[in-house]
């Protein structure tokens, strides 16, 4: 195992910036996910530190190493790609043990390996199976094994479970925490699905435009966002964004001309400043309070326990979404109060970036 570094980053195809000066540090043993929309490359720089791209500007420091102008082969990584990248002529066994059988690798050894391997991943029994006989989860504990039986400093998967149905993706996602428990190799994960970043990660890095928004656990990228970009990307349903004009004695008006109660501010902004007020829709409260505004219930998703429903204000008062527990008493077309707790508020000034000094800053 080893650490990675990533120092200023940058990568150009012709004139088209993929990557603005990225540099991140994966911990010894770490599991970072990097997230971000089509496009903001992510994958790019993926291929980066496998050395399928070459970078434009930037170091590369794997362990003690400085790997940026080493061949993939001699970098010490493992990389799993979304298509699997199987030899359907080989052999389960086969196609695990091929990279060992270049690297002139004793056959016994070759054969302790595979077979440590498929133990870890329970595919034992598919060993003399070809790619054609295996379902989509198999073929991915495949390609895991492969990578395993390098013994790499790093492992790299590119969007390794998009191929997948929904019921597999979720078993699969459990089967690589549990890989990372069991080998503890320094992981970088790149997937667009914010549910396996938050699921799987020690640490999530998001990317825009190929520049880095904010990096920090989980925990802390939900529930203290650094700006509003990251405060929609992570969660399901996205966070609520209402405009909004700071008045008087911490209070905000809504575009609708309802005022709402602020958290506190270490540095308040002056009367009249536009904001935007961001509110998670589980923290949403249904129900009679002071302060409450009517919504009119538009349209209800019911998940089993759960209830999304999209709530529609005032003129001028914009959309909700609210999450809550289905208990059926609540119907389309109803007229409900809605409260915006002020200790669940995040609040944004004018360019996105998230106000200092509140409940969750």
């Amino acid at each position: 195992m080893a650490a990675l570094s990533i120092e200023g980053a940058r990568k150009s195809f012709g004139e088209i910036e993929v990557l603005k000066d990225v540099s991140i540090d994966v911990a010894d043993g770490e599991f970072a996910v990097i997230v971000g929309p089509s496009g903001c490359g992510k994958s790019t720089l993926l291929r980066s530190v496998a050395g399928l791209e070459e970078l434009t500007g930037g170091r590369i420091r794997i362990g003690d190493r400085d790997v940026t102008d080493l061949a993939p082969s001699d970098r010490g990584i493992a990389m799993v790609f979304q298509s699997y990248a199987l030899y359907p002529h080989l052999t389960v066994y086969e196609n695990m043990a091929f990279g060992l059988r270049i690297a002139k690798m004793d056959k016994a050894e070759i054969a302790r390996e595979v077979r440590r391997a498929a133990e870890i991943l329970n595919i034992e029994d598919l060993l003399d199976r070809k790619p054609a006989a295996l379902s989509g989860g198999q073929r991915q504990r495949v390609a895991i094994g492969r990578a395993i039986v390098r013994q790499p400093q790093i492992f790299l998967f590119d969007e390794p479970l998009s191929n997948l149905d929904a019921d597999l993706r979720v078993r699969m996602r459990y089967e690589f925490a549990g890989l990372h428990r069991t080998l503890g190799t320094t992981t970088l994960y790149v997937t667009h699905d914010q549910v396996e970043a938050m699921t799987l990660a020690d640490r999530i890095i998001v990317l825009r435009d190929g520049r880095i928004e904010q990096v920090g656990s989980p925990r802390e990228l939900y529930e203290r966002p650094l700006n509003i970009f990251v405060a929609q990307f992570l969660g399901s349903p996205q966070m609520n964004i209402l405009p909004a004009t700071i008045t008087e004695a911490g209070r905000a008006r809504l575009a609708n001309g309802r005022d709402i109660a602020l958290p506190p501010l270490s540095t308040p902004p002056a009367p009249g400043t536009s904001i935007s007020v961001g509110i998670r829709p589980e923290d949403v409260a249904i129900g009679a309070a002071s302060g409450a505004l009517p919504y009119t219930i538009n349209f209800i998703e019911r998940l089993g326990g759960l209830a999304t429903m999209h709530l529609r204000g005032a003129p001028g008062g914009g959309a909700l979404t609210c999450q809550l527990r289905d208990d059926g008493s609540l119907h389309e077309g109803d007229t409900v109060p809605v409260g915006l707790p002020s200790d669940r508020l995040h609040l944004f000034d004018a360019e996105g970036r998230a106000l200092r000094g509140t409940t969750f800053e």
